[in-house]
């Protein structure tokens, strides 16, 4: 099947590439933090004695994986991103996945929340491929006539005594009253 489509998703497409571009940056952000938090604390270990506390301290490890783990995830997000508009026919799965990494990224807040939205708005995307038709309708057929069964007749016979026509299972004609065998 064709990967053109008459419908781009370019609202899914450019809400998650802002939420992508926002997370990168909202990861820099936390390792300028983290790098910045080194040197203050590298400087004060070296003065008063080193305690633990440096490069890989609980708060300094933990703030270097929120920097790493936005970074990543925000260029993953980016990469679905521009994969869903470059092949709309698989929109369901590079929606699914912009909206897992979207969740994972929760730190960089607006960037996650963009990305989130893209992600259920590239699930929802309903492609119409160059033929017109869209993918998910099939196409129009009227419905075949309804097969009426044809109406039996009902067995008759004729009274002996009046002459007129009875149903086979009477037992007196209901015109004369006669008793039928």
């Amino acid at each position: 099947m064709s990967n053109q489509v008459q419908n781009k998703p370019t609202a899914a497409y450019v809400l998650s590439l802002l939420g992508g571009i926002i997370g990168i940056l909202m990861a820099i952000y936390y390792l300028y933090v983290w790098i910045n938090y080194y040197m203050y604390l590298g400087e004060w270990s070296s003065y008063y004695g080193d305690y633990g506390l440096g490069l890989f301290g609980f708060s300094g490890t933990v703030l270097l994986g929120i920097g790493i783990w936005t970074l990543i995830s925000s260029i993953l997000i980016m990469v679905f991103a521009s994969k869903l508009n470059s092949d709309p026919m698989e929109h369901s799965k590079w929606g699914a996945l912009i909206l897992v990494f979207s969740i994972l990224d929760g730190l960089s807040l607006l960037g996650a929340l963009l990305a989130f939205i893209g992600g259920i708005l590239a699930l929802v995307y309903k492609p119409i491929p160059i033929s017109g038709q869209p993918m998910y309708q099939q196409p129009y057929s009227a419905p075949p006539p309804p097969a009426y069964a044809q109406p039996q007749q009902p067995i008759t016979r004729i009274c002996p005594q009046c002459g007129r026509v009875v149903n086979e299972n009477t037992k007196f004609c209901p015109h004369c009253g006669k008793q039928l065998n």
